[in-house]
């Protein structure tokens, strides 16, 4: 694999946030958008208080329908899956990380969506860690306001 050939291979979308609505936009028309192509996608969340939260932030948006998902911490077939734990458990190509770390586990994804979160000065740092560690990996990285 040539130094090109690895730097094609994964690309992190960093979407500005500047409030909590705007992440929650971001959060269903994500899912939404996938599970209309019907692609694997996978939340990655820290903890069993964020899985829960997105869990029902999904089945109360969008209003007029609902997105079939699942939480789950192990293997699972699912098209759209929730977990707490830092593996691709749905063997997803697309992955929205809403840990505080980046996703740099074995995917192999094609694709992860992160939060550039200007809400405070501390989540912002959290953010720039993630984007460094993204560049120091040689993903492509493109940002989204």
């Amino acid at each position: 694999m040539t130094h090109s050939d690895k730097l094609s291979t994964t690309r992190v979308i960093f979407f500005q946030v500047k409030n909590t609505a705007d992440k929650l936009k971001y959060i269903c028309e994500t899912a939404q958008i996938h599970f209309e192509k019907k692609e694997h996608f996978l939340f990655l969340v820290d903890d069993l208080k964020a899985q829960e939260f997105v869990f029902d932030l999904l089945w109360k948006q969008p209003e007029t329908s609902f997105l079939p998902h699942v939480s789950a911490d192990e293997e699972t077939q699912e098209f759209i899956t929730i977990t707490k734990i830092k593996k691709n458990v749905n063997q997803a190509r697309i992955a929205f990380n809403l840990c505080a770390t980046p996703l740099l586990i074995e995917g192999p994804f094609r694709l992860i969506y992160e939060f550039e979160d200007l809400t405070t000065p501390g989540k912002n740092k959290l953010s720039s860690l993630r984007f460094d560690a993204y560049k120091a990996a040689h993903f492509m990285i493109e940002s989204r306001a």
